[in-house]
């Protein structure tokens, strides 16, 4: 399980500025090609939303289902939504 979070903690973290303070995604995968936004914090208090290509939201979508079907597994429940953040 822990390999999963990392992948995804991994995945967000490219999409941001070196040395990013926090970054959040927020997912709805309540329906097909689930919306994502993901935004970031510099440690100046600036705050971005990159710009994802097609490829990146396939990433992170995929690296999301993963999660969803692990922790499925685990407690028989399938979330639809979430916010993961990555604070340094």
């Amino acid at each position: 399980m822990n390999d999963v979070y990392l992948k995804l903690g991994r995945a967000i973290a490219t999409k941001c500025k070196p040395g990013f303070h926090q970054a959040a995604l927020l997912a709805d995968m309540e329906k097909e090609g689930g919306d994502l936004k993901l935004t970031y914090s510099l440690d100046d208090g600036s705050e971005w939303e990159p710009e994802l290509s097609e490829d990146d939201l396939h990433q992170l979508r995929g690296v999301l289902s993963e999660v969803r079907h692990v922790q499925g597994q685990e407690d028989g429940k399938i979330w639809k939504t979430c916010t993961v953040v990555l604070t340094r």
